[in-house]
C-alpha cells in the first residue's frame, strides 16, 4: 500500500567497501533514499523546433540524507562511518565499555555501509554507502536531546527485500539538559564547566568526499569514492555574561582555544566504581567568529569553533562515548 508510517531503515557495515551485505541493524533516523540517473543528449542542428532526438544512459548517482535523535548506543556506530572505521572498544570500570574516535590523519579508514530503506510495498538498497557530512546539535530549549543530520551517498538506489528478522535496541538519548560545555587553553583538555551560560551547540564535519568513475568497457557505475581534506567546525551559543565577553577576547587575539562538550547518561549496570553513559567531544581550534544576538530578554553570543590541529594534544578532534555494548551490530 506504500505507506509512509512503515517506512523503515535497516544497515550492515561493510567488510570490503561496495560488497553489500545483508543488515544487522535498525538504524534510528528518518530519512529518504534518492537517485538521480542522468540522460546524455547531444546537441544538433537538425533544422527543426525538437530539441532531443536521442539520448544514452550516463553517471548514476545515489544519496541517502538523514536525521534523528542521539543515543550513547547509536552515536558510536555513526562515528565508525564519519570520522574513524576499525574502532573497538575498551573496558572501563568493570562493565564499562569505551568507545574512541580519533580521525585518522593520513589514512581512509572511514567504514562503509550496506542501507536498506523502504516501506511496506517496496524496499531499496544502497552499497557503498559513506558519509559525506555529519551534524550534530543540541538546545536546551529545543526538546532537550541530541539531534543529528547525515549525509550519505552511495552507488545507486537498487529495488531489493528488507532483511528479515532484525529485533529493536534497547538505547538511551543524549540528553542536552545533562550535557555541559568547557573551553580552555590550546594544548590541554578542559575540565572546568561554565554554569549558566551554556545555550546550544553545533558540530558540524565535512569529510569532502568525491565519486570517481572510469571508462572500463561497461556500463557507468561507480569506481570509488576519494577524499579531500575534512573540514570541521563547532558552534556554541552562550549567554552574555562577563565571562563570555572575556572569551570574545581570544575571538579578538586569534588565541588557540579547545572546547569541549560532555553528556552524562544513566549508570552503566555492574559498574564498579560507579560509571555513567558518557559522551565527551573536543574540538580544539581558534574562533572565526563571534556573533551577538538576543535571546527573549537577554543577550546572547553565538561563536563559531574552526578546527586546527593541536600538536600537544595530537588531534583535530576527538569523540569518546562510553555505554555497555561490546560491539556495534
Amino acid at each position: 500500500m506504500g505507506e509512509v508510517a512503515l517506512r523503515k531503515i535497516q544497515a550492515a557495515i561493510e567488510v570490503t567497501r561496495g560488497t553489500d551485505l545483508a543488515a544487522t541493524r535498525k538504524v534510528y533516523a528518518k530519512g529518504r533514499m534518492m537517485k538521480d540517473v542522468v540522460l546524455l543528449r547531444p546537441e544538433e542542428d537538425r533544422g527543426t523546433f525538437t530539441k532531443n532526438y536521442r539520448s544514452a544512459l550516463g553517471i548514476v548517482t545515489a544519496s541517502f540524507p538523514m536525521e534523528g535523535g542521539l543515543t550513547y548506543e547509536d552515536l558510536p556506530w555513526w562515528c565508525q562511518l564519519a570520522i574513524k572505521g576499525g574502532v573497538t572498544s575498551t573496558l572501563v570500570d568493570t562493565t564499562g565499555r569505551r568507545w574512541a574516535f580519533v580521525p585518522s590523519a593520513s589514512v581512509d579508514d572511514l567504514q562503509t555501509a550496506t542501507f536498506e530503506w523502504g516501506d511496506d510495498t517496496q524496499a531499496f538498497q544502497m552499497n557503498y554507502g559513506m558519509v559525506d557530512t555529519f551534524e550534530i546539535s543540541g538546545e536546551a530549549a529545543q526538546g532537550g536531546y541530541w539531534g543529528f543530520s547525515v549525509g550519505v551517498i552511495g552507488t545507486d538506489m537498487a529495488k531489493t527485500t528488507f532483511t528479515g528478522a532484525l529485533s529493536d535496541r534497547v538505547v538511551e538519548d543524549i540528553n542536552m539538559f545533562l550535557t555541559k560545555c568547557a573551553i580552555g587553553a590550546a594544548g590541554a583538555v578542559p575540565s572546568s564547566y561554565m554554569t549558566g551560560r551554556f545555550i546550544s551547540f553545533k558540530f558540524s564535519l565535512n569529510n569532502h568526499l568525491a565519486r570517481k568513475y572510469f571508462a572500463d568497457g561497461v556500463a557507468p557505475t561507480l569506481g570509488g569514492i576519494g577524499r579531500d581534506k575534512r573540514e570541521i567546525t563547532l558552534e556554541i551559543t552562550m549567554e552574555g555574561n562577563a565571562a563570555t565577553i572575556t572569551e570574545r577576547d581570544a575571538y579578538e587575539a586569534g588565541t588557540s582555544r579547545v572546547v569541549r562538550l560532555t553528556a552524562l547518561g544513566s549508570l552503566i549496570a555492574g559498574s564498579s566504581p560507579s560509571h555513567f553513559r558518557t559522551a565527551d567531544l573536543i574540538v580544539p581550534g581558534k574562533w572565526r567568529s563571534f556573533e551577538v544576538g538576543e535571546r527573549d530578554t537577554n543577550t546572547k553570543f553565538t561563536a563559531l569553533l574552526e578546527c586546527e590541529y593541536d600538536a600537544v594534544l595530537a588531534y583535530d578532534m576527538s569523540l569518546t562515548i562510553d555505554n555497555l555494548l561490546t560491539t556495534l551490530p
